[in-house]
């Protein structure tokens, strides 16, 4: 009878053995499970959104934008009560930055409906060489430091590349924007909000002000004052390699004085990319006819 006793204490001690490992190894087994699922959980929350990736890639590439052929047309109008002025810019521009030299056939013109003012600009980062055009002759030319320069002349060698400066805007402040596939581009569509955070607005006026003296000056007053509408940018890539194709900008801005007086500029432009990473460097002008301070 003992014997027997001890027998089946022995055995249901073997058998409570074994299902206590075989708990814990379904315990271990389901934390393991858990573990899976968790990783799979933040794999998920990681993934990032076709619209996310087109932008990253997008602004990588223009990153890596080191020369181009860039044609561009410029337009900015203000308009305060009655008055108004304008100022437009038809540029073809070949550039390199390292080294930095840029060739731009560029034409200007100072009031609507008013004639072209033709240039050759060439700029090597220290200097500025302006040859005017005279009809298709050539008339004087002259080499200036550029810190000395017109603004209008500043504006378009030193920004030959302006649109990455506004995709980076963009892209910084997380504006919102529509991705569309056209042909073998994508088209990247950004709309600032009306009441866009002072960040935002800081950084976009900076870039706005670069285009025209008079927008440089309304654009230095208190953020507050300052307004937009209307304000979009867009630019088209390749779909393949993410290069920059063409962009566009359309913005008005309205600054208030302390006097309730308000100016109201539009800023307008669009331009076209070739030969991306493919242009040489430019040859300064070996002669000039004068030497400006």
């Amino acid at each position: 009878m003992k014997r027997k006793l001890v027998i089946t204490a022995a055995t249901l001690l073997v058998t409570c053995g074994l299902s206590a490992c075989a708990g814990s190894g379904n315990a271990k087994k389901t934390g393991s499970s858990g573990d899976v699922n968790a990783d799979t959980e933040k794999k998920v929350s990681k993934k990032v959104s076709k619209k996310d990736r087109v932008l990253s890639e997008a602004v990588g590439a223009e990153e890596k934008v080191k020369s181009a052929k860039v044609e561009t047309k410029f337009f900015v109008k203000h308009t305060s009560g009655d008055h108004d002025n304008t100022v437009s810019y038809r540029t073809e521009t070949e550039y390199t930055e390292k080294p930095v030299t840029l060739k731009s056939n560029a034409a200007i013109r100072f009031q609507e409906g008013a004639r072209d003012n033709k240039y050759i600009l060439y700029y090597d980062g220290k200097d500025l060489y302006n040859t005017t055009m005279i009809g298709l002759s050539q008339g004087r030319s002259y080499r200036q430091a550029i810190d000395s320069a017109q603004s209008n002349y500043r504006f378009i060698v030193q920004n030959p590349n302006i649109a990455r400066d506004y995709l980076k805007v963009m892209s910084d402040n997380k504006v919102r924007f529509d991705l569309k596939e056209e042909g073998g581009e994508y088209a990247l569509v950004f709309r600032v909000p009306e009441n866009p955070s002072e960040r935002l607005k800081k950084e976009l006026l900076e870039v706005l002000g670069r285009d025209d003296a008079t927008a440089k000056r309304l654009y230095s007053t208190d953020l507050k004052n300052v307004s937009f509408t209307n304000a979009t940018f867009n630019v088209h890539v390749d779909r393949k390699t993410y290069e920059p194709k063409s962009f566009g900008l359309e913005m008005t801005t309205v600054v208030a004085s302390a006097s309730g007086r308000k100016f109201t500029t539009l800023h307008s432009f669009d331009g076209k990319y070739y030969n991306v990473n493919k242009v040489e460097s430019q040859k300064m002008p070996s002669r000039v006819d004068e030497v400006l301070k």
